[in-house]
């Protein structure tokens, strides 16, 4: 079986592809396809992309391709926007990141678009009008919901973890899935999970608790799942704040999600909890939220739809 990434712009795909590559799997690109067709048809690159924006047929032929080369291969990344879509009988996992994050990262030049943007703002705007004009041309052409998480049989956040931790996440997943296949599976990063209880009513001695069980247990992923509520872009733990923080403590990365609720009722409240109380969760499980509620009431999120 193969694998087949794709995700937010920015997401660093890139980075991830080369950890498997070193992992020992074949990296198959979207950017190889298209320079392997250009060859054959004895076009330079800007020529195939010239000819293709008025040729559809050059399209279909890549997509072509692409499903050949899903069913020749084997062990294999396809790094591509939709090979999910054409590599059918593939591992198919979207990298999802926080839209700040990824502005941020192109801003700093993780990015061949970073000259593009005068500053980060600018290049938060431009990745949201990127990602609109994508989803737009994807339902226009295929009559697909790019940003639809049934999709995809694993959607791993990557905005608070590095390739390598990514890569060894994709892989135990992987290896899970080969023995028995899941449906999606939402694993996103503990460090952007926000309490909506104070801090004095958590039971210390449960925390502690819960912390040992996590050091015992090996991997980058939390044991307990989370049910979390989407306010204003932020994922707020509506169960299991014990096991979050936690398992944070730990040192654990991700944490599989037991539900994913859009609040929009609550958009115009207050935020429930203090920064007070949140800096306690942080001393408690030793790390720093990189946005605060209190002081910006709404991010952007991750574009995703669970």
């Amino acid at each position: 079986m193969n694998i087949t990434i794709t995700g937010n712009l920015g997401s660093g795909k890139t980075s991830v592809c080369k950890e498997l590559k070193k992992m020992g799997f074949a990296i198959v690109s979207a950017g190889d396809i298209f320079r392997e067709l250009a060859a054959e048809k004895g076009m330079t690159v800007i020529e195939l992309n010239e000819a293709a924006k008025s040729d559809r047929s050059i399209d279909d032929m890549l997509d072509q391709r692409s499903s050949e080369l899903g069913r020749k291969m084997d062990q294999t990344v396809f790094d591509s926007r939709l090979a999910w879509h054409f590599a059918a009988h593939s591992f198919k996992v979207f990298l999802l990141v926080d839209t700040q994050e990824a502005a941020r990262r192109v801003f700093a030049g993780d990015s061949r678009n970073a000259e593009n943007y005068a500053d980060v703002k600018e290049a938060e705007i431009g990745l949201k009008t990127r990602a609109r004009l994508e989803q737009e041309r994807f339902a226009n052409l295929y009559g697909l919901d790019y940003y639809d998480a049934s999709n995809y049989d694993l959607v791993i956040e990557s905005s608070m973890a590095s390739p390598q931790q990514l890569a060894q996440e994709i892989i135990r997943n992987f290896e899970q899935y080969q023995k028995e296949p899941f449906s999606t599976k939402a694993e996103l990063n503990l460090q952007g999970f926000y309490p909506q209880k104070r801090f004095a009513q958590m039971d210390l001695k449960r925390l502690e608790h819960c912390r040992r069980q996590e050091e015992q247990t090996p991997g980058l992923c939390a044991i307990g799942k989370p049910d979390l509520a989407v306010k204003n872009g932020y994922y707020c733990i509506e169960k299991g704040h014990h096991a979050v923080f936690a398992a944070i403590a730990a040192g654990k990365v991700f944490a599989q999600a037991g539900s994913i609720r859009i609040d929009d009722a609550d958009g115009n409240k207050e935020w429930a909890v203090t920064a007070q109380d949140l800096a306690a969760f942080e001393q408690a499980g030793n790390f720093q939220y990189y946005t605060n509620p209190a002081l910006q009431r709404e991010k952007p999120g991750c574009g995703i739809k669970f």
